[in-house]
């Protein structure tokens, strides 16, 4: 029994030297990446930016609603690049970046007339604005963004919709 509790002893006296007895570790403190070249790699090279189809400005007088997010007035930035199928619409303002997908339709007689602009659907209600859609007359198209705001098409018919110019 005396040698059983002497053996335990000995290594719980081991076990508290081993954890707090400092290790000195080197790992690869003083390497260099060219300590480790291959032929088989290449650089990484960075991603090619997608140009935009279409960039202008606009100016929003008063707050609006664009897909959950909620845009003060103010003066905006608004791209639209092809990723793949996709359009896809960025409005940019002070830094901050919304980028949102869009679907592409055919222009009707409301939306097609005069030059590009920024479609505002206002109503039913009397604070409700919700930026809708962007129409780019190069591209002869429209690109709804947010119809959350607007399922029921009753409201959607009383609601009238408005044009802000993009330069």
């Amino acid at each position: 029994m005396k040698n059983t509790m002497t053996k335990i002893s000995w290594m719980i006296a081991g076990l508290v030297l081993a954890c707090f007895w400092p290790a000195t570790t080197h790992a690869q403190a003083e390497t260099t990446p060219e300590d480790y070249k291959s032929s088989n790699m290449a650089p990484v090279a960075p991603a090619p930016s997608v140009k935009p189809d279409f960039q202008g400005n606009f100016s929003l007088p008063y707050q609006v609603q664009c897909h959950g997010h909620k845009l003060a007035p103010g003066q905006y930035t608004l791209m639209v690049k092809t990723v793949g199928e996709n359009k896809m619409v960025t409005i940019q303002r002070e830094g901050s970046d919304i980028v949102l997908q869009s679907r592409p339709v055919t222009p009707t007689s409301v939306s097609a007339s005069g030059h590009n602009a920024v479609l505002v659907r206002h109503g039913p209600g009397p604070r409700t604005r919700t930026l809708e859609g962007v129409y780019m007359e190069n591209l002869k198209m429209v690109l709804y963004l947010d119809e959350s705001g607007h399922v029921n098409r009753l409201d959607k018919m009383f609601a009238s919709l408005k044009r802000l110019p993009i330069s």
